[in-house]
């Protein structure tokens, strides 16, 4: 934002938006403006034919997309506010002409590209994952914008609910709780109420190990 500010045309092309939760906003090779999440959390789901599930959260202060060439983006998209949002909504043909000239050496799109690389990594990878350690892994994964409240312990984000967890991990809603079930007898999850709590952190962690999926 402090490049985008300081040029004359910042009002011209960048808008700030209130965006209610639950709401959908696709993106495609015709969109004709990249988004600058400022607060709140995004869910970002492929749209494709590789199945259910393949999803990324974006927390506050990332670029939700980003124009790599003319003309072409990475990762067909739906966008899902998960919380109430604010977003910048930006011009693309703007920002691709302001990154040419504030960032030559393109460490904006390095670092945008690296992440979104990431993502598509681990979810490449959890889709070959058995249904129960999909569940796991989507736990690990919405911990991210959790708040650690002890050495070990991790306060889930309040938007998190069983039909969610289960449509991260291309499961039943049946099944999820479950597994859930099994995890609150194992001292494993605090979920009767919320906030759910992920009492046991390194246990998740090296539960993924196996599959390379902790984090680090």
């Amino acid at each position: 934002m402090r490049v985008l500010k300081k040029d004359p045309n910042f009002n011209k092309y960048c808008t700030q938006h209130r965006v209610k939760k639950g709401t959908k906003v696709i993106l495609d090779k015709n969109r004709k403006d990249c988004y600058l999440l400022e607060s709140g959390f995004v869910k970002y789901n492929y749209i494709g034919q590789s199945g259910p599930g393949l999803f990324f959260v974006i927390p506050q202060g990332r670029f939700i997309s980003i124009p790599f060439f003319k003309d072409q983006f990475i990762v067909h998209g739906e966008l899902t506010a998960l919380t109430e949002l604010v977003w910048w909504k930006i011009d693309v043909e703007y920002l691709r002409k302001l990154l040419l000239l504030e960032d030559p050496r393109n460490f904006i799109v390095l670092d945008y590209s690296i992440q979104l690389g990431y993502y598509l990594y681990i979810m490449t990878k959890k889709y070959y994952l058995s249904a129960e350690h999909r569940i796991y892994f989507s736990l690990q994964r919405c911990s991210e914008a959790g708040i650690r409240i002890a050495e070990n312990q991790i306060e889930l984000p309040s938007f998190l609910t069983y039909d969610l967890l289960a449509e991260f991990s291309g499961t039943s809603k049946g099944y999820t709780s479950t597994v859930l079930g099994e995890l609150r007898d194992k001292g494993i999850l605090l979920s009767s109420k919320k906030p759910w709590i992920i009492t046991d952190v390194t246990w998740l962690d090296d539960i993924l190990e196996v599959e390379g999926l902790a984090k680090h």
